[in-house]
């Protein structure tokens, strides 16, 4: 059930009908309850046309006021099934509402009653009518929706008749030519209708307002809750869906939160017991690369002293090489650093003379006791030396080669130095 505004249940409306006719009307409609199983309402419409100027021949015109109440009972066609009985005669049958097969679902009926109160003055001919009347009777015809605007507002078409019993206060007149006048023929008095009549034909439109339209409106009670308690049972079976699903989700997620992390905490463990190896692993390959090099470096320096010590020695053995060398005899060669010989223009010195200094005693120059040591078993001669003895006096020594190559390259060790 829906509670509807105060807005959303008046309606305006009018008739096309006296349109056409120069009529202007203008009606207002109010429901009577504010809720959306509610079918009655109450209505009043205005028209007027009054003094109208005639230029038509024999003066005709039409002038009218009437105002018209009328209260109406909306109703809504129903199918019959288990819970609708079907029809119990010919007379509920003809204003019964209820249907086998309903065929136009969207389509509001409306009856109900109506009265009004007109004051006219009509004259189609030669002559003319003018007084007051006084109608009441039944309503009846149906509402179709036509546009929905974007405010919400509806415009639906009205399409209806009004019939019944019409009291009328009427008098005759007729126009005067010669006097340019209207001249009363009968008198009038109040009679009644002795049958009832059509007194209105609609095809109007009616404007409502608010967004709550026609198909919503005038529903049958039974449909309204119906339809309320089926939205009430729709809403606790969301709740309890959203319920159970929220469950679900929450569980799911529950599991998938733990699983998450555990592996989560599993790969963390993992990447941590890597990473920690790999800084092990790169410490112990950093320390070794350290030693290595510090290792490195302390044969370098080692090397480097052998080298410094080296050098010292062989400029030290060179110097001392130098002051044991002998002065060299006249016509001995001398040899040059490049490697070339002079002869040194000394002469040899002469029989019974002392051998230089640092020389060794030519076989004439040794005394007659070095030559018999000798024979004795001293140092063997030329001749009576093995060809071992040959090849070892024949090939120098280590050491003496050198000091030759020392003493050869004299420009080579003082650059090396």
């Amino acid at each position: 059930m829906d509670t509807l505004t105060f807005a959303e249940r008046i309606s305006l409306r009018t008739n096309a009908v006296d349109w056409t006719l120069l009529t202007p009307n203008l009606g207002v409609e109010f429901d009577v309850k504010s809720t959306n199983w509610n079918r009655w309402a109450v209505g009043l419409t205005l028209k007027t046309k009054w003094n109208t100027p005639a230029t038509f021949k024999n003066r005709v015109f039409y002038n009218i006021t009437e105002v018209r109440a009328d209260f109406r009972n909306y109703w809504r066609t129903r199918q019959i099934n288990n819970k609708v009985p079907a029809h119990t005669g010919f007379i509920d049958r003809l204003f019964s509402c209820r249907r086998r097969v309903v065929k136009h679902p969207k389509t509001t009926y409306y009856r109900g009653a109506y009265m009004s109160f007109s004051d006219f003055s009509i004259k189609f001919g030669r002559e003319g009518h003018q007084g007051k009347a006084l109608s009441a009777g039944i309503t009846y015809g149906i509402i179709k929706p036509l546009y929905a605007f974007r405010t919400g507002n509806t415009l639906d078409l009205d399409l209806g008749f009004d019939a019944g019993f019409v009291a009328v206060n009427s008098e005759k007149f007729i126009y005067n030519r010669a006097d340019n006048c209207y001249t009363r023929t009968k008198q009038g008095s109040w009679k009644v209708v002795p049958f009832p009549m059509p007194t209105a034909a609609r095809v109007g439109f009616v404007y409502r307002f608010g967004s709550y339209p026609i198909t919503k409106k005038y529903r049958w009670r039974y449909d309204a809750d119906a339809q309320y308690q089926y939205r009430i049972d729709s809403i606790a079976n969301q709740r309890v869906v959203d319920a159970i699903n929220k469950h679900n989700r929450d569980s799911v997620e529950s599991v998938i939160y733990k699983e998450f992390w555990q592996v989560y905490d599993s790969a963390a463990v993992v990447n941590s017991a890597k990473a920690d190896s790999m800084r092990i692993v790169n410490a112990k390959l950093k320390a070794e690369a350290d030693r290595k090099q510090a290792e490195a470096d302390r044969l370098k320096a080692v090397e480097a002293q052998k080298e410094k010590e080296r050098l010292k020695a062989e400029k030290k053995n060179k110097g001392k090489k130098a002051e044991e060398k002998p002065e060299p005899t006249e016509g001995a060669e001398v040899t040059e650093p490049n490697g070339t010989t002079e002869p040194t223009g000394e002469q040899t010195p002469v029989e019974g003379e002392a051998p230089a200094e640092g020389g060794t005693p030519t076989e004439e120059q040794q005394t007659p006791a070095e030559s018999e040591d000798t024979a004795k078993g001293g140092t063997p001669t030329e001749e009576q030396q093995t060809p071992a003895e040959e090849v070892s006096t024949s090939q120098p020594t280590t050491s003496q080669q050198e000091t030759n190559q020392s003493s050869a390259e004299p420009g080579k060790e003082a650059s090396d130095e």
